[in-house]
């Protein structure tokens, strides 16, 4: 599959299912309950769903994925459902390149506005979403519970695409 957008170390692709343990792999690395294989699987089978994998490109044309943005388009707006970055490539670009490709693609198939919710104690996620213009909506008190012994909240961020 061609791959949808690059820049000099990043190459994005649609995500294929034969991703989907490399997709649980990376999830695992950035969140207390990482999703399994067979989720991520059930997700992409969806009409609507999607996601995007990054990878780092490499001398002598190697790859090593370094990220992807799970996300789900209805008929005018879209819902980014989860973004994962390997620890060994945050802060490098690849988050923010993911973020803008699913953008596009949205763009490209109608979508008007995307929502997410993030952690509210993740600051480097909302600091990153702020700068690619999304902006606070709405709060959900205690919406990170599983698996914590106390239960985080979550800023409800959105984005005009139109």
């Amino acid at each position: 599959m061609k791959p949808w957008g690059r820049t000099s170390e990043i190459s994005v692709r649609r995500a294929k299912v034969s991703d989907c343990a490399a997709l649980s792999e990376i999830h695992a690395t950035s969140f207390k309950r990482g999703w399994s294989d067979s989720e991520f699987e059930a997700l992409l089978v969806q009409p609507g769903v999607f996601a995007v994998l990054a990878e780092r490109r490499g001398r002598f044309g190697s790859r090593t994925r370094a990220g992807f943005i799970l996300y789900r388009a209805t008929v005018d707006e879209a819902e980014i459902l989860t973004v994962a970055v390997a620890p060994d490539f945050r802060r490098r670009g690849f988050g923010r390149a993911l973020i803008e490709e699913a953008m596009r693609h949205l763009y490209r198939v109608g979508a008007q506005s995307i929502h997410l919710e993030v952690e509210d104690g993740n600051h480097a996620a909302i600091n990153l979403y702020r700068r690619v213009e999304f902006r606070e909506s709405g709060r959900r008190p205690a919406y990170y519970a599983e698996g914590r012994d106390k239960p985080a909240g979550a800023l409800v961020m959105a984005r005009q695409l139109r």
